[in-house]
Parts: structure tokens; C-alpha cells; sequence
């Protein structure tokens, strides 16, 4: 009778250089395989670094696009101002806020009360009860943020030699996605 202990001696021992392949054979699998996973690992994570820059990007490339748009805004505010025609600047307000992104849309004398507004309950109300802490008294358009994603910008609507008002609009970036 064979007990476990007793050595079968007719499966030769598998030779040191068999082993040795067979051994080196696994741990390159291994590191193969190791390696593909950080690989995409790390591809993966780049990759939404590389999105994360380009949404911020997306974002200001807006932020730019809309200070710029300002400016031509408050001149045709300040002609129809100087006329006392503010049927014309609420028809400009109320296209504009057709346009996606755009929310409220005010109009704000020099102290502080809202003019014409696209939403009509605040209309003649102090726009420093809606919004404290903003300042209508900056020299250039300011924007702030008021939400993720929702700024709120300050546009002064400048006369010959004096501010005749501010323009104040809520903005809606819009989001980046890649394809």
C-alpha cells in the first residue's frame, strides 16, 4: 500500500529550466495584464481632466462672448434712454429673453430703481432688496455668479458725462459635451 508521503517515481521532476519558463511565463501575464489596467487607468482619468479644462474653457469663451456682446446692448439702451422711449428698450428686453441662456432682464436708474424689467412684479421696485451686496456702480460690465452654471451681469449704460443706468440680466451657460 502507497501512503501520501511516498515519492512516485515515475512522473520525472519537471526540469529546472521548465520551471523557470513556466514561472517567468506567468509573471509576464501578470505585469501585462497589471499594466493594461493602469494604462487605462490612467488614460481615463486624463481624459476627464481634459474634459473637466475644456467645460471651464466653454465657460469663459461664453463669459467673453457676452461682455462683448454688452457693449453694443448699452449703446442701444443709452439712444433709446436718452429719448425717454423705454417701450423700445422693454421690445429689446423681451427678444433678448426669447434667446436661450437668458433669464431676467432689468433696466436699473442710477439709484437703484428698476425701470423696466422683463418680469413685471419688480418692476419699480429697488433692485438692492432683490440682489443686496451688488454694486451697480462699477465703471465696466461686471458679472457675478449667482448659481452654478447662472451669472448675473452689470452693464452701465453711460451718458455724455454721467451713468444713466444699468442693464442687469441672469445668463445661462450653456453646458459642454463631448460627442
Amino acid at each position: 500500500m502507497k501512503s501520501s508521503n511516498d515519492f512516485d517515481s515515475s512522473q520525472p521532476k519537471p526540469s529546472f529550466w521548465r520551471r523557470f519558463l513556466l514561472v517567468t511565463t506567468m509573471l509576464v501575464m501578470l505585469l501585462l495584464a497589471g499594466g493594461i489596467v493602469v494604462v487605462r487607468y490612467l488614460g481615463e482619468r486624463k481624459l476627464d481632466e481634459q474634459r473637466e479644462l475644456a467645460g471651464s474653457r466653454f465657460v469663459d469663451l461664453q463669459r467673453q462672448d457676452i461682455a462683448l456682446f454688452a457693449v453694443p446692448l448699452a449703446w442701444s439702451v443709452r439712444k433709446e434712454l436718452i429719448k425717454q422711449n423705454y417701450e423700445q428698450i422693454d421690445e429689446y428686453f423681451n427678444q433678448l429673453v426669447k434667446r436661450k441662456g437668458f433669464g431676467l432682464i432689468m433696466l436699473v436708474d442710477p439709484s437703484g430703481t428698476v425701470r423696466v424689467s422683463t418680469d413685471r412684479k419688480i418692476q419699480g421696485s429697488s433692485f438692492y432688496l432683490r440682489y443686496p451686496g451688488y454694486r451697480l456702480d462699477a465703471p465696466g460690465t461686471v458679472s457675478y455668479r449667482v448659481r452654478e452654471g447662472e451669472s448675473l451681469y452689470l452693464v452701465p449704460v453711460m451718458g455724455l458725462n454721467e451713468k444713466i443706468g444699468t442693464i442687469a440680466f441672469l445668463y445661462r451657460y450653456r453646458t459642454f459635451s463631448l460627442p
